[in-house]
């Protein structure tokens, strides 16, 4: 029995040194799978950040890029507006100016419209009301200096201040609305240049 137990232990032996090596070997491989899957990992860790910080890059840029965008929109407003505010404050100064100052405004642009025929300028009521008693005649040298005649009616047109002016079917606003609307764009110009 001793020889069986010889072998039985040199069996045991060689087993227990086969399956130490075994176990050896698979740790040894289950060790390199987890640290490749480690480098794996951390690869794809490292790319995954990679292109989540170039699309934040991208997307902040596109988000710096709106706000510079709508800032600049902003001013633009606030530019037209402020523009739009003085051509109103023009209009209205304009409007207040003393009775002789805005006759005189009157005649200067009325030399700009006289024809060469008879015409009739017509007025608001508020200045009809305040005319001064010279004016007719002096509207009159400014259309003979043309070849013309004008009349001044007794009827009223609905206008802010200035004057229509008709020859026949022909009729000229020179309604201080219709000048500011008609001549919008060099004003704005000439207030952005004062301005900025």
């Amino acid at each position: 029995m001793a020889g069986i137990e010889k072998i039985t232990s040199a069996i045991l032996a060689d087993a227990d040194k086969e399956s130490a090596g075994i176990i050896s070997a698979a740790e040894e491989s289950a060790k390199k799978l987890i640290d490749k899957a480690s480098q794996d990992c951390d690869s794809f860790l490292a790319a995954a950040n990679d292109r989540l910080d170039k699309k934040l890059a991208g997307e902040n840029k596109k988000t710096v890029s709106q706000c510079e965008q709508a800032e600049r929109l902003i001013l633009l407003e606030t530019k037209q507006e402020i523009i739009d505010s003085m051509i109103v404050k023009a209009k209205a100064k304009l409007l207040i100016l003393e009775k002789e100052d805005y006759f005189d405004n009157l005649l200067k642009l009325l030399e700009k419209q006289a024809q060469s025929e008879k015409g009739i300028l017509l007025l608001n009521k508020k200045d009809l009301d305040r005319i001064p008693s010279d004016f007719s005649e002096k509207v009159n040298q400014v259309a003979t200096k043309k070849g013309g005649l004008i009349d001044i009616s007794q009827d009223t047109v609905d206008i802010d201040g200035g004057f229509i002016l008709k020859y026949g079917n022909i009729e000229i606003n020179s309604s201080f609305d219709a000048l500011f609307d008609e001549n919008k764009e060099e004003l704005t110009d000439i207030v952005n240049n004062l301005l900025w």
